[in-house]
C-alpha cells in the first residue's frame, strides 16, 4: 500500500499502472465497507488486496537486489521510512489535535496507547488485545486501521533476511521455501479461528504472513506470457469474479472456515500476473486514469478515511450519517488525502530530500504525537474537559474482563485461562468457569472468591459459542463445547464447574438435526443445558449455574457518555422494565430456581430492583459495551456469587468424602 508512480523503487521495477488500479480497488472497497457495512459486504477485504500488492512489489525489489548481491537492508528501511513515515506522522499529528478536542478522558487514554503502538508498527498486537475490529465500539477508535501497516512491517523485518539467505545460500530453495511458508500461515489462520482465535488470526502476522505472501510467490515465480487473448481474458474473467464474490460476500471473517480472504487474494494475484503476462481487458479497465489517480493516494487516502469517519460519528454518535454528511466525509477525506500525497508523501519519496532531513522531521513528528500521547496518559485523559456524569459514564468503557495473554494454557477444544492457579497445571483445578464471554466477564469476581478460599480454578471460554454440544451457533461450536466439556469432566481435582452464557440468541441457532425454529429456540436450550448439567453430575461435579441478566444492546456506556458531554439529548432507555424482562426469561429462570440438584446464581436479583433492570446506577454504567459487565460494576454482583460459591465449594467436598 506504499508504491506509487515516482517512488524511491521506480528505478527497480518500470511502473504499472494496473497495480495503482487495482490498490483503488482495494482503498474504495475499505472505504464503503466502513461507509456502511451493508453496501459491500466484504469490503474490508482490500486490506487484503493491498497485502498481496505489497507482498508482490517489495519482493520483486529485494529479489533483484539480491541476485545482483546489491541489496542493503539500510537502503531498504530508508525506502519504508520514506514511503511510510511521513504521511503516518502527518496524519497522527492531525487526528491527535482532533482526539484532544472530541475524545472523552477514557477514549483519549485509548487513543494514546494506539499512538504508541503505532509508532511501533505494533498497532496490530495492540488492537488484538483491546479491539474487536467488528464490534460497534471500533468505531470509535481513530487509529484502528493501522493495524494493517503493523502486519506489513513486522512481515518486512522478517522477509528481507530470508530472501538474501535462501539468494546466498540455495537460491533454487527459495520459491518453494516461500510456498511453504505461505502454506503454513494458510493453515494457521484455519486452526486459530477453528480453535476460536478469530481475533488474533485477524490481528496477528503468523495467521496473515500468506497474503502477503502470495504476492511474494508471484514475485518469485518464473515469468511466463500467456500468448492467446481469448486465455488472458478468460483469467481476467476469473480474477474479477473471485475478487467481486469476496467483496460482496457477507460471510463473517472471524468464523469462517475457509478465510474469506481466500478469494480475493487469488483474485489479486490472477490480476498482477495477467499485468505481466500480455495484458487483458480486466489489466485496461483497471488502468483507467481515474482509477490511477485514486491508486495513487491510496495510502494517504487509506490513512485520513478512517479518523475522518470516526471523529464525525463520534461527535454525532451515530453511526449512520445522512447523504448529504456521507457526501462532505467523503470530499473531506479525499481533499486531505490529496494534499498529503502531494505535499507531504512525494517530496519526501523524492531522493533530492537527503535521509538525513527526512530523518530529522520524522525525528521531530515522532517527538510530538509522542509527547501529545505521554500527556494525555499522564493527566488522565483530560477529565476537566468535559462534565463529571459524561467522564464517569466513559470510564466503565470497553472495561470488560479479557484473560491475560500470560494467562492462556491450551485446553480442550481451544484454550483455557488460569485463575488462582500458581502451579498452571490445569490438573490442579478444582473449579472450572465454562462457557462464552458472559462467562469470561465474571472471572475476575470468581477469580477473588477462589484466592480468598484457597482453591484454583480455570476459565474455558469460547467465545462467540455456547457451552452446550447439542445446541449452539455452529457444528464447529458444538463440536469444541463438547471437548471443552469432556476436558472438565476429566480434571482429577475437578469438584465444581460454573457454566455462564448468553440466554438470548439473535443468531440462527442449530441442533445436530439442523437449524432450531426461532419459537422453540428456548426449550431446546433448556433441553440441551438440562443434559449437561445432568452429565456433569454424573461425573462427580458439583453444577453452579448464572442465571440470565437484561443486556443493554446498544453501546450504553459510550452513547450516553457522549450524548451527555456533548450536550445532546439521551436517547436511549436506561433501564428495562423488570415485567418486560421477566416476560422473556421468566419460565426459564423458574425452572432452574426449583432445582434442588444445582446452585442457581440470579444476577438478576442485583440488576433488577423496583421494578426496573438498570443499565445505570448512581451515575455509573453496569456495562462496558453492548452486554458485558463492566469491571467496576462486578463488586455488586458479589452479594450472589459469594454465598453461592462457598455453598458449591461445602458441598463438592461433602461428595467427595
Amino acid at each position: 500500500m506504499q508504491d506509487g508512480r515516482g517512488t524511491a523503487d521506480s528505478h527497480q521495477t518500470s511502473y504499472r499502472p494496473d497495480i495503482d488500479g487495482l490498490r483503488a480497488v482495494a482503498v474504495l472497497s475499505v472505504i464503503a465497507y466502513h461507509l456502511s457495512t451493508g453496501v459491500l459486504p466484504g469490503g474490508f477485504l482490500g486490506v487484503d488486496i493491498f497485502f498481496v500488492i505489497s507482498g508482490y512489489l517489495i519482493t520483486n525489489v529485494i529479489w533483484r537486489e539480491a541476485i545482483n548481491r546489491n541489496f542493503s537492508i539500510a537502503r531498504f528501511y530508508e525506502r519504508r521510512v520514506r514511503r511510510i513515515m511521513p504521511a503516518v506522522l502527518f496524519v497522527l499529528i492531525a487526528v491527535s489535535a482532533g482526539s484532544i478536542a472530541l475524545l472523552l478522558p477514557i477514549d483519549l487514554k485509548g487513543y494514546a496507547k494506539s499512538v504508541f503502538a503505532s509508532l511501533g508498527f505494533v498497532a496490530n498486537i495492540y488492537f488484538w488485545r483491546d479491539t474487536n475490529y467488528f464490534s460497534q465500539l471500533a468505531e470509535e477508535k481513530p487509529l484502528l486501521h493501522v493495524w494493517s501497516l503493523g502486519v506489513e512491517e513486522q512481515f518486512y523485518i522478517i522477509f528481507p533476511l530470508f530472501v538474501v539467505l535462501c539468494v546466498r545460500w540455495r537460491r533454487r530453495a527459495l520459491l518453494p521455501l516461500t510456498a511453504v511458508l505461505v502454506l503454513l500461515s494458510l493453515a494457521a489462520n484455519i486452526l486459530m479461528v477453528r480453535i476460536g482465535g478469530g481475533l488474533p488470526a485477524f490481528y496477528l502476522l503468523p495467521m496473515r504472513a500468506w497474503e502477503i505472501g502470495a504476492g511474494a510467490l508471484l514475485a518469485l515465480a518464473p515469468a511466463s506470457k500467456v500468448a492467446k487473448p481469448w486465455m488472458r481474458h478468460a483469467l481476467a474473467t476469473l480474477a474479477a469474479a473471485l475478487l467481486i464474490a469476496g467483496l460482496c460476500s457477507p460471510g463473517h471473517p472471524l468464523s469462517a472456515l475457509i478465510p474469506p480472504a481466500l478469494w480475493v487474494v487469488l483474485g489479486a494475484v490472477t490480476a498482477i500476473y495477467l499485468g505481466d503476462a500480455g495484458g487483458s481487458w480486466l489489466t485496461h479497465l483497471i488502468s483507467k486514469p481515474a482509477l490511477v489517480w485514486v491508486g495513487l493516494i491510496s495510502y494517504s487516502l487509506y490513512l485520513w478515511h478512517w479518523p475522518v469517519m470516526v471523529l464525525t460519528r463520534y461527535y454525532l454518535v451515530r453511526s449512520d450519517l445522512s447523504l448529504v454528511e456521507t457526501a462532505i466525509v467523503v470530499a473531506v477525506m479525499f481533499a486531505l488525502a490529496a494534499c498529503s500525497w502531494r505535499y507531504i508523501e512525494r517530496p519526501f519519496r523524492n531522493r533530492t530530500m537527503s535521509i538525513g532531513a527526512v530523518l530529522t522531521w520524522v525525528g521531530f513528528g515522532c517527538l510530538v504525537v509522542a509527547l501529545i500521547s505521554v500527556a494525555s496518559l499522564a493527566y488522565n485523559g483530560f477529565p476537566s474537559r468535559f462534565n463529571a456524569d459524561a467522564t464517569r459514564i466513559n470510564s466503565a468503557v470497553g472495561t470488560e474482563y479479557r484473560c491475560n495473554v500470560n494467562e492462556y494454557i491450551a485446553f480442550g477444544g481451544s484454550r483455557g485461562c488460569l485463575m488462582s492457579m500458581p502451579s498452571r497445571d490445569p490438573k490442579d483445578a478444582t473449579v472450572a468457569l465454562v462457557g462464552n464471554s458472559h462467562a469470561q466477564m465474571y472471572a475476575p469476581l470468581v477469580t477473588d472468591i477462589l484466592r480468598e478460599n484457597h482453591r484454583g480454578g480455570i476459565l474455558v471460554p469460547l467465545n462467540s459459542c455456547l457451552p452446550l454440544p447439542d445446541f449452539n451457533e455452529s457444528s464447529t461450536c458444538m463440536e469444541l463445547a463438547a471437548k471443552n466439556l469432556d476436558a472438565v469432566e476429566n480434571l482429577p481435582r475437578m469438584r465444581v464447574v460454573i457454566l455462564a452464557m448468553t440466554w438470548e440468541w439473535n443468531n440462527p441457532m442449530y441442533t445436530p438435526a439442523g437449524l432450531v425454529s426461532d419459537d422453540s429456540k428456548t426449550k431446546v436450550f433448556t433441553e440441551s443445558l438440562d443434559r449437561v448439567i445432568q452429565n456433569l453430575e454424573y461425573h462427580g461435579k458439583t453444577v453452579v449455574l448464572v442465571g440470565p441478566i437484561s443486556s443493554p444492546g446498544w453501546e450504553s456506556a459510550s452513547i450516553v457518555a457522549r450524548q451527555l458531554g456533548f450536550g445532546h439529548k439521551v436517547t436511549e432507555p436506561l433501564f428495562l422494565p423488570e415485567s418486560t424482562f421477566m416476560a422473556t426469561q421468566g419460565a426459564t429462570i423458574a425452572h432452574y430456581a426449583s432445582r434442588d440438584d444445582i446452585i442457581f446464581i440470579r444476577p438478576d436479583r442485583i440488576q433488577c430492583q423496583l421494578s426496573r433492570c438498570d443499565y445505570f446506577r448512581e451515575g455509573a454504567s453496569l456495562f462496558a459495551d453492548s452486554s458485558h459487565i463492566a469491571e467496576g460494576a462486578l463488586p455488586l454482583f458479589r452479594l450472589v456469587f459469594e454465598p453461592a460459591l462457598r455453598q458449591a465449594f461445602i458441598l463438592s467436598t461433602q461428595t467427595q468424602l
